[in-house]
């Protein structure tokens, strides 16, 4: 029998139906194509922007590549299911996993907006576009390949990565929808608000993340500011409109017009308690991961994870000792 890149080729079938994988890398268990020894990321469809990205996102995207050969930096992902190796080291999750987390992450990072950690576009009129699973699908080259590419669709495996990514703690979503004029609801693209532990987990550190929202801060200011000067009655009508409804105008008004509280961002939960629990778990090792990092600034990805485990074990071994 030959070697793995020099197997010979014949047809198999699954089942009934014809096998329509190749075998292109058939000693290593990966028979659609994909190569363990390296990522996917040429499937990677960057956007053209008019300007190059600040440093500090370029860094963002580079350690992103590097979580694919270094799983142990992001020990929520790449040990979600807790388990263990002979040796009792952590096993990591399947290489073509990998790859898939690389590019959604890498997908995200792209559109993220710094300035508030969501994931889309801000205006200079104040407003914001979410983007679409869709869009990132697109960037990521994890689309449906059945999909219209007028109206992008991800793959099962850019959903499956997504899973993973969410349980990991890397985001919370918010499901938004829009009432129509026929009373009926229309779903728009959540809100994904990225979790900046889970950034500094990546090993960017908290000083370059924070010059890096200061700077995305002051950009989108000077952008309001500009478009302000230039369209302003847009302006004034915005702020009328806001009059009207604290009634500042409309001689009191209705408590009804009364604007809400401002809660924050929200998160929908998962509809599996048992799943929600691990996100919940995944954000306190997120969040004491990056302290960790922080404080020891020299430690490898390994040695931080051995910190952290001190307080943090597997996810199973950690629930176990809760229910104790």
């Amino acid at each position: 029998m030959g070697s793995a890149g020099h197997m010979p080729h014949f047809a198999l079938r699954w089942g009934k139906a014809a096998y329509p994988y190749p075998g292109k890398f058939w000693g290593t268990g990966n028979r659609c194509g994909h190569d363990p020894q390296k990522g996917e990321f040429e499937r990677f469809n960057k956007p053209t922007t008019q300007r190059e990205l600040p440093k500090a996102q370029q860094k963002l995207l580079e350690l992103v590549q590097r979580y694919y050969e270094s799983p142990a930096m992001l020990p929520t992902l790449s040990n979600l299911n807790g388990r263990r190796n002979l040796d009792g080291n952590p096993r990591s999750n399947r290489s073509e996993a990998r790859a898939a987390e690389s590019l959604v992450l890498s997908a995200i990072i792209q559109h993220l907006e710094f300035a508030s950690l969501r994931v889309g576009t801000p205006k200079p009129d104040g407003t914001f576009k979410p983007r679409s699973c869709g869009e990132l699908a697109k960037v990521a080259g994890l689309l449906d390949p059945k999909c219209d590419p007028s109206y992008p669709q991800p793959s099962e495996r850019f959903w499956r990565a997504w899973r993973r990514l969410k349980l990991a703690g890397a985001f919370t979503v918010h499901q938004i929808a829009e009432k129509r004029p026929d009373g009926s609801m229309r779903a728009r693209p959540a809100i994904k608000h990225i979790n900046q532990d889970f950034l500094v987990a990546l090993g960017i550190g908290y000083s370059k993340l924070k010059e890096l929202r200061d700077w995305a801060s002051r950009s989108l200011k000077r952008a309001k500011k500009r478009f302000a000067e230039q369209f302003p009655g847009e302006g004034d009508a915005k702020k009328a409109r806001a009059n009207l409804v604290t009634g500042k105008i409309a001689g009191g008004g209705g408590r009804s017009y009364m604007p809400k509280d401002r809660r924050g961002p929200r998160d929908t939960p998962d509809v599996n308690p048992s799943k929600q629990r691990q996100r919940e778990y995944s954000q306190e090792v997120l969040r004491w991961t990056a302290e960790v990092s922080a404080n020891n600034p020299n430690a490898s990805p390994r040695e931080v994870r051995e910190l952290v485990n001190k307080k943090y074990p597997p996810y199973q071994v950690w629930l176990a000792q809760q229910n104790e």
